[in-house]
């Protein structure tokens, strides 16, 4: 109860540690209370716990708004007109009120955990025994709490900066109204320069992964290499700037035209902050301690599938090797949004279900599905779910119809609580996986990106291949990795880097800031819109259509029927790889893969009149037709339907909502902004509370209100 106690205490002083002011929400401490937290890194530590217990929510609603449901391959379950955030994510096709819960809730926290962390930094760089430390080179527990606390400030900056443009910067504890009072905005520019030469001074002496007992779970001189590297690729890459801002001497150069007061534009001396990226993201890939980019799975049969053993890892809540952080979360302990939001929905109760509801936030685009995954990429059926949990022990098939649950399109299939080692049943919202907020694939495939600008195509090459080559089985390599790879070159090395980008990272919420600052996003908007609105042309005309790039035909119907996998001489649920040709008996209920219901729901202990389905009974969805049209008048559609299967709506229910699959994506960024050569708004605007108390010295851009 002592520790339980002290540790509150030291929560409640760093969250009390500047002056009165809208964002940042925060009072004065005592210099008592901060030598008392400060007297030994024990006391120290639960006070940099405070920042990461901020943390772990600090970022969830604007990810939940934007980033995982804002890009050409991630999107929305409900109709555009259904819920207000659909306009930020759409790049404002409206205005909305600029006292936004989200983002001002955002901004507060984030300047909140600045705030917290620059008295760290002051109070831990005045102790002697750190500057002993620092002139020894040597790491202590006192250097990697300081370099924690200087990650978490540089942390916040990056993501301040990705939403809101140019911020207020304090890298020194503010303990008077007057510090606010004449603090206006400074330049993104000032602030990445600032923050890398910081992270870059603290890295060395910080733990790797795995080194004084550090997990992924906590920063480590691994994070910070990575987010050097992040952050670099950010300053020197295409961002929406003001052209009512003074960015000093920085010059640019720019894409398409001006509007709302703004431009879309990178900094001509790019290539320096490229090799900056270069360098940090070269140093985590040589030696990030424990880290590691899985290769190789340990399981057998159809569950062999090394990209989908990083997901099982947090399923299993257990931290990834391949994980260079994670944002830690306790079971049955506040909200866990994975899989509940971004994980493969279910249609169960808020508790005592099997498995409970999750909402399933995280969508998928048909085009990005049919259109861009190979059919023998092992990482489509782990990426994208085509059913739900019913919350009784059995498949749903997925409906295109706008909603929730198994409604909605679509769904992220990377996290699943009837894949969990030890499912949670009593309530929606607790399972307790972890968010993994960077991963090895991630930082190689940055690293690639780097290379590429940078002109170094044999190293660009090099690191692509080590991410895409476990995409595909050993038959596969020369045709799907290596004859690939070769042939890209220039430009199209570059885009296929982004593109392998999306197709390993979808449903983690990367591609919308990978999309803004290669400089692609308007491009990649009209691709998308263009691609979908020719799917749903040809499934109108045809009652199909087939993607040139992979051959694959989505229809709008398929044939389905409810079966037991015993009936297939099956003994699990839960399918894992498939790539399975038609012809075997069993491709019905193996293909797509990684579908099903937790196996170990056969007892009677699940079994408490909630409407569990007997492991006797049809739990599993058998499916032909997803791949390839069915002719509904065909002999071989009455042959199905003979065998009990049943002509099921598939693509129909996109036709019927049309403009929700066409004209309202990406809605304030329609074909005419892309012709004209506008920036995209992807910017949020400032509350009016941060406005009025900043006595002028803050004003807005962008094209939005004041008020």
């Amino acid at each position: 109860m002592k520790k339980l106690l002290y540790f509150m205490l030291c929560i409640s002083i760093l969250s009390n540690t500047a002056c009165n002011k809208d964002f940042l929400e925060v009072q004065s401490p005592s210099q008592v209370d901060e030598d008392f937290v400060f007297s030994s890194p024990s006391e120290a530590y639960k006070a940099m716990v405070g920042n990461y217990d901020i943390w772990r929510l600090a970022d969830s609603g604007m990810f939940y708004d934007t980033e995982i449901v804002g890009s050409d391959s991630e999107c929305h379950p409900e109709a555009y007109s259904a819920q207000s955030r659909h306009i930020p994510e759409g790049l404002f096709a409206t205005d909305l009120s600029i006292n936004e819960t989200n983002p001002k809730s955002f901004f507060a926290n984030a300047y909140k955990i600045i705030s917290r962390s620059n008295v760290m930094i002051e109070a831990i760089g005045a102790k002697q025994e750190y500057q002993d430390a620092v002139a020894a080179n040597k790491i202590t527990e006192w250097t990697q709490l300081y370099g924690e606390a200087v990650v978490f400030r540089a942390n916040m900056y990056q993501y301040l900066i990705k939403y809101f443009g140019d911020v207020p910067y304090f890298d020194v504890p503010v303990r008077n109204l007057e510090q606010l009072e004449t603090t206006g905005l400074t330049s993104r520019d000032e602030i990445y320069d600032k923050e890398i030469e910081a992270l870059k001074k603290v890295e060395p002496l910080m733990n790797r992964i795995g080194e004084g007992g550090l997990t992924a779970e906590r920063f480590t001189r691994s994070f910070a290499q990575g987010l050097i590297g992040r952050m670099a690729l950010a300053a020197g890459g295409w961002q929406t700037r003001r052209t009512d801002f003074d960015y000093g001497t920085v010059t640019f150069e720019q894409k398409g035209t001006v509007f709302w007061n703004a431009k879309y534009v990178r900094r001509t001396d790019y290539k320096t902050y490229i090799a900056i990226a270069k360098e940090y993201l070269q140093k985590l890939v040589d030696n990030s301690g424990t880290a590691r980019l899985i290769t190789t799975d340990e399981r057998t049969g159809n569950f062999n599938n090394p990209f989908q053993r990083h997901f099982q890892y947090i399923m299993d809540l257990t931290v990834s090797p391949e994980s260079i952080f994670e944002t830690g979360t306790t079971r049955a302990v506040g909200v866990s949004e994975f899989p509940y939001a971004f994980g493969r929905p279910s249609g169960g109760g808020g508790a005592n279900a099997f498995p409970c509801k999750a909402y399933g936030q995280s969508r998928i685009y048909a085009a990005f599905y049919y259109g861009e995954f190979d059919p023998k990429d092992m990482r489509r059926d782990v990426t994208v779910a085509v059913t739900a949990n019913s919350g009784a022990c059995s498949e749903k098939l997925i409906d295109f119809s706008p909603g929730s649950r198994e409604k909605g399109g679509l769904a992220n299939n990377k996290l699943d609580e009837s894949r969990m080692k030890d499912p949670y049943t009593a309530a929606q919202r607790s399972s307790g996986c972890n968010w993994v907020q960077m991963r090895m694939s991630d930082v190689i495939l940055n690293l690639s990106y780097a290379y590429a600008l940078l002109g170094d195509e044999p190293n660009a090459k090099l690191n692509l291949t080590k991410v895409r080559s476990r995409a595909f089985s050993s038959v596969d390599q020369t045709a799907k990795v290596t004859n690939y790879v070769n042939a890209l070159t220039g430009e199209a090395l570059i885009d296929g880097i982004l593109e392998e980008r999306k197709l390993e990272l979808a449903g983690e919420g990367h591609t919308r800031w990978d999309m803004i600052l290669s400089g692609k996003m308007p491009e990649r908007i009209k691709k998308l819109r263009d691609r979908q609105i020719a799917m749903v042309n040809g499934l109108k005309t045809n009652g199909y259509y087939t993607f040139p790039e992979t051959g694959l035909t989505i229809s709008n119907y398929i044939w389905t029927k409810a079966v037991n996998m015993t009936s297939f001489g099956l003994s699990t649920m839960l399918t894992g790889n498939a790539n399975v040709d038609e012809s075997n008996p069993n491709y019905p209920v193996l293909t797509p893969g990684w579908r099903g219901n937790c196996d170990k729901w056969t007892g009677t202990t699940y079994n408490s009149g909630n409407g569990f389905t007997a492991s006797s009974g049809n739990r599993n969805i058998a499916i032909k037709g997803l791949y390839r049209y069915i002719n509904p008048n065909s002999q071989e559609a009455t042959d199905l339907q003979n065998a009990g299967y049943v002509k099921t709506k598939w693509g129909i229910n996109i036709v019927a909502n049309e403009s929700q699959y066409t004209t309202d994506i990406f809605k304030g960024y329609q074909d005419n902004y892309y012709t004209a050569g506008y920036p995209p708004r992807y910017i949020r605007a400032f509350s009016y509370q941060t406005l009025s108390q900043s006595n002028g010295n803050i004003t807005q851009g962008y094209g939005y209100a004041s008020e």
